[in-house]
């Protein structure tokens, strides 16, 4: 007799510019600038170059990303923590107003709220369980387990089709189907999320609107393209 398989509801969210008003990555080297100037005025002479060759398509954008991060290895794992809760007391207020009572709306109409997002994931997983997600996928880097910090991503990028692959993986290793009854994002970048939701939304400067983006920004086309 075959095993019956379970199925979920969800709803998914993309975070940067869809929950929170800003970049992640972006905003914590500005704050990690504050707290570091020489360090950091260094470092971003040595990452301009890095910037360059990615314009240049001399390198990609995985090994831009991890060295973009590349700052931190000379951070202990508990200081690291430590900036990360920091950066979040700072930042907390430009998660988008909306957010807070549709998370509410959300639990009572699926099973579980789910961030999906291409920033690394020590950067903003436990800032959004706090807030009652329910799980998040990000980027994961190879320290996420380790009192060491490295630069190196584990795996592929959290964008994308790779949104996608994590999800089916996640399911797969918790023994359950799932449908996506709700998806918001700000960006094209995750058409294929889109793609297999049954209803989206597009999050615009902070608005909620039904539907998918109409076109790429340039953002997307120059880093996720």
């Amino acid at each position: 007799m075959e095993k019956s398989i379970a199925k979920k509801n969800i709803i998914v969210y993309d975070f940067d510019r869809t929950i929170y008003g800003g970049e992640t990555g972006i905003n914590f080297s500005t704050f990690y600038l504050k707290k570091y100037p020489l360090k950091s005025i260094l470092f971003l002479i040595k990452y301009s170059k890095d910037l360059l060759f990615y314009l240049l398509k001399i390198i990609n954008l995985t090994t831009l990303k991890e060295r973009y991060f590349e700052f931190l290895e000379t951070h202990s794992k508990e200081e690291i923590e430590k900036l990360v809760a920091d950066f979040w007391e700072t930042k907390k207020n430009k998660i988008y107003s909306w957010t807070k009572d549709e998370l509410k709306k959300n639990k009572k109409e699926c099973e579980m709220v789910i961030v999906s997002s291409a920033s690394p994931l020590f950067l903003i997983e436990k800032f959004l369980l706090s807030l009652g997600y329910d799980k998040v996928f990000g980027t994961n880097f190879v320290n996420d387990n380790k009192e060491t910090f490295i630069a190196k991503i584990d795996g592929e990028n959290n964008k994308g089709d790779e949104k996608v692959k994590k999800l089916n993986e996640w399911a797969k290793q918790n023994d359950f189907e799932y449908e996506i009854t709700e998806f918001y994002s700000d960006s094209l970048a995750d058409k294929p999320l889109y793609d297999i939701s049954k209803k989206t939304y597009w999050i615009k400067n902070g608005v909620k609107l039904d539907g998918m983006p109409p076109r790429k920004t340039l953002f997307d086309k120059l880093f996720w393209k």
